[in-house]
């Protein structure tokens, strides 16, 4: 009988499996790190949250939109970078610019929607609507400033990695997320904190 160090190394798809659980496992231990963060910063702003119910409604989906965006525009920078579509250095592209372009509309597309969606939620179930045209304002400037942030990062990210020979969706992916699950709620307590 094979011991089982060998019966793995015969298996084909093991050093493959290896190398998603070497490259992902530190970046998910960070991000754990990350959402306790996140956590500990909504739990210590109870007020100015509980001022402004209608941001309870909004935060959860906010976090799944500009996650979900990340995603989609990190596994697009690598398919590409891997197909040759962007070239592995930090320059403009015509497929750069459509990834920017086509994901910026479908954030404020998307924003738009669950502002309705949360403000007719809102307006239905009696929970107080406190400034509207202020809060808009707020989640409207928090998403593009974090929309920029995450582009750039994940552009440059991408060549970094790539160019070190590893896969930018096992690093960045779960990164990603996690430090705008903290960014999210972060910005949108600071600008009604300074300007509320």
């Amino acid at each position: 009988m094979k011991p089982l160090k060998q019966i793995f190394d015969d298996f084909p798809r093991f050093e493959y499996f290896k190398k998603i659980v070497k490259e992902s496992i530190i970046i998910v231990v960070l991000s754990s790190l990350m959402g306790m963060i996140s956590g500990t910063i909504l739990s210590l702003n109870e007020d100015i949250l509980y001022s402004i119910p209608v941001i309870l409604l909004l935060i959860p989906s906010l976090n799944s939109l500009i996650g979900d965006i990340s995603t989609v525009l990190i596994s697009r920078l690598t398919t590409q970078l891997y197909i040759g579509i962007i070239p592995p250095k930090i320059t403009k592209s015509e497929s750069l610019k459509e990834n920017f372009i086509g994901l910026l509309i479908t954030t404020l597309l998307g924003l738009g929607a669950l502002l309705g969606i949360g403000y007719g939620t809102a307006a239905l179930t009696s929970v107080p609507i406190v400034n509207p045209l202020f809060m808009i304002s707020i989640l409207l400037i928090t998403m593009l400033i974090l929309f920029f942030i995450m582009f750039v990062t994940l552009f440059i990210s991408s060549i970094y990695l790539f160019k070190k020979g590893k896969d930018p969706n096992n690093y960045l992916i779960p990164a990603i997320t996690s430090l705008l699950d903290f960014l999210n709620p972060f910005f949108i307590i600071l600008f009604i904190t300074i300007f509320l």
